[in-house]
Formats: C-alpha cells, sequence, structure tokens
C-alpha cells in the first residue's frame, strides 16, 4: 500500500444458523487471551495492545504505550494507528523495500519509497508519533477526513479496497470505531465519567444504538457492527449468549452468536462488534437477544437497525447492457 505517498417482534423471532464467514466478537478489558471478562470501558490499554501484537508475532511489541501516547496527543484512535500497522506492513513484519533500499521502522508506509527520508524513522516509537501527527495534520483530520472509507482513497489510492476491510477487520477485533478513528469517538483515552451506583434487579439494556460504518451498501462488500451491552441494575446478571439476529431479503437468516457465558455486574458494560459479508441484494435488518436461564430476550428495539444493499455499479451496468443484447436479438 502507499499509505504515506499522501503523507499525510413482538416477542423473540424465529433463530437459525449462523452465517459462515461472519464475525463476532465480545470485547472486554480483560480478553487479552480471549477470555470472557466483563469490564467498564471496551478501549484496549498498552498492554492490550502489546498483548494483540505479539499474538501477530509483531516486532512492534512493547510500542503498545507509545501508541496510546501518541494518540492522545494527536487525538487519533491508537486501535486506528494499531490498525494501519497490521493493513500496510502486517504489523512491522514486512517493511517496504526497493532495489536493495529498506525503509527502516516504517510500518505504516509512509513516504515509503526507495532512498526517501520520509521512509526512515530511527525507531518504532518516532514512527508512531510522526504517523499519528500526519493523520492529525491538515491531509486527513483538518481536512475533514475521520472515517475508514474517508481516510482510505488518500492514504490508499491503490487497492483501497482490500485496504479498507483490512482496516476495519483490526479495529473491529480491538473494539474500535471504523466510522470516526479519532480518540474522542473510540474513547481510547477519555476518562470515565462517575454514575450514581445501580440498585435493583439486574437488567440488560442497548447503551445507545447499533452503530454501522459507512461503508457501501452493495453485494460482495461485508459490514462492520458495533453496539454496547449494560446492566442497568445492581444485581449481577449471568448471560449465556449473545445473538444479533440479521435478516435479509426473503426474511433469510444470518445469526451473529457468542455462546460463551458472561457474567456482568451491576452497572457494567460489554462491547460487541460483528461483521458479515452482504451476499444478497434487497432489504436487511437486525435486533439484538441475550439469552438467560436458556430463556432468549429481545434487547433494545424490534429492529435495531435496517439497511438496503445493492448491485455493484459495474454489476448493474453489465445486467443492462446483457438485457440490451437479449433485446435486439429477439425477432
Amino acid at each position: 500500500m502507499d499509505g504515506g505517498r499522501s503523507s499525510g417482534t413482538a416477542g423473540i423471532r424465529r433463530r437459525s444458523g449462523v452465517i459462515a464467514a461472519a464475525l463476532l466478537v465480545v470485547v472486554f478489558a480483560a480478553a487479552v487471551t480471549g477470555a470472557l471478562a466483563p469490564a467498564a470501558s471496551a478501549a484496549p490499554d498498552a498492554y492490550q495492545l502489546d498483548a494483540f501484537l505479539e499474538q501477530h508475532d509483531s516486532p512492534m511489541a512493547g510500542s503498545g504505550a507509545t501508541f496510546i501516547a501518541q494518540g492522545e496527543a494527536n487525538g487519533v484512535s491508537p486501535v486506528f494507528l494499531v490498525a494501519l500497522a497490521g493493513a500496510e506492513s502486517s504489523f512491522g513484519l514486512y517493511l517496504y523495500s526497493e532495489n536493495g533500499d529498506q525503509c527502516t521502522y516504517n510500518a505504516f508506509n509512509w513516504f515509503y519509497g526507495a532512498t526517501r527520508p520520509q521512509s526512515d524513522f530511527s525507531s518504532w516509537d518516532e514512527a508512531i508519533a510522526r504517523v499519528a501527527a500526519g493523520i492529525a495534520g491538515e491531509l486527513y483530520y483538518g481536512a475533514g477526513l475521520y472515517s475508514v472509507d474517508a481516510i482510505a482513497p488518500r492514504y490508499c489510492p491503490d487497492g483501497t479496497a482490500s485496504w479498507i476491510a483490512n482496516v476495519k477487520a483490526f479495529m473491529v477485533d480491538l473494539g474500535g470505531d471504523p466510522a470516526d478513528t479519532r480518540v474522542a469517538a473510540s474513547g481510547s483515552v477519555a476518562s470515565p465519567v462517575p454514575s450514581p451506583v445501580p440498585t435493583g434487579p439486574g437488567v440488560v439494556a442497548l447503551d445507545g444504538s447499533v452503530k454501522l460504518d459507512d461503508g457501501d451498501r452493495v453485494v460482495g462488500q461485508r459490514i462492520y457492527a458495533w453496539f454496547t451491552l449494560t446492566n442497568t441494575g445492581g444485581e449481577p446478571i449471568a448471560l449465556e449468549g449473545i445473538r444479533l439476529a440479521l435478516r435479509g431479503p426473503g426474511d433469510t437468516d444470518h445469526d451473529l452468536v457468542s455462546d460463551q457465558p458472561l457474567t456482568l455486574e451491576g452497572g457494567q458494560v460489554t462491547q460487541v462488534s460483528a461483521s458479515w459479508p452482504l451476499d444478497l441484494t434487497g432489504r436487511w435488518q437486525g435486533w439484538i437477544e441475550v439469552t438467560q436461564n436458556g430463556v432468549p430476550s429481545l434487547v433494545g428495539d424490534e429492529q435495531a437497525f435496517a439497511f438496503w444493499v445493492k448491485l455493484p455499479e459495474d454489476l448493474r451496468m453489465r445486467r443492462w447492457v446483457l438485457r440490451e443484447a437479449e433485446l435486439v436479438r429477439l425477432p
């Protein structure tokens, strides 16, 4: 990639099988090893970023504190910075090289090019700092480009669709928000606001709404969604599973399920991220269920979200051409 070149429901409805190529991730602050444990915030800390990098055999492991610090200093989500490194160089494993000249510590392909000094950094820390400042500068945030989709054409003019998919996938894995890559949006360094201690029976509620990324709603694309569940009561709640129930065109079922049990203490929250491929044209909708004592129950509205999916422009044109050709052949 050449990112641096730009510097830059009454009741519960029927349930069925889980879509094969989909992802449902329940994100907790203690989920470094994949264990489920509730937490007050889904934003990863330096330790978790390092663990994520280690899981990907990244030589950048140990830079988690720098990602956090530079993200805070520049207003850029550390999760987005990590995702950039993942999409551009597999987290620093494969640095750009041309004619025997390899850029040093440039996990982001920032201003890459043979013998160009902008391609070289003295350390991972310098690379992270320079790229964070560049994203916050006039060509990206200064130009009002905040989402992954908006940043992509400028950061990665070639292979943009794959770049978008990779960056979004890494962000979702870490509980980030591909629709807004700034710190304030992701809450990566936001200070928690004290709130009254809840009382009474435990109740699972949807905190806000289901958020969808602003990518294209066309067949062949992957869509990303995330939402937050809260125990608004004072007593703990034992959940046996979380389901994002999806209905595609023709009421086809594409449910996303996490069957790992978890307990939400009073006032605690958990963030859930999901992605799935759009394989049918027409109207898609979804809602959220949780299972307690073997019984599923609706959380939030009967319709948490809905959107329409179309064919890509090139396929629509091809169908039109074929139709015209068939008309010509008629007697």
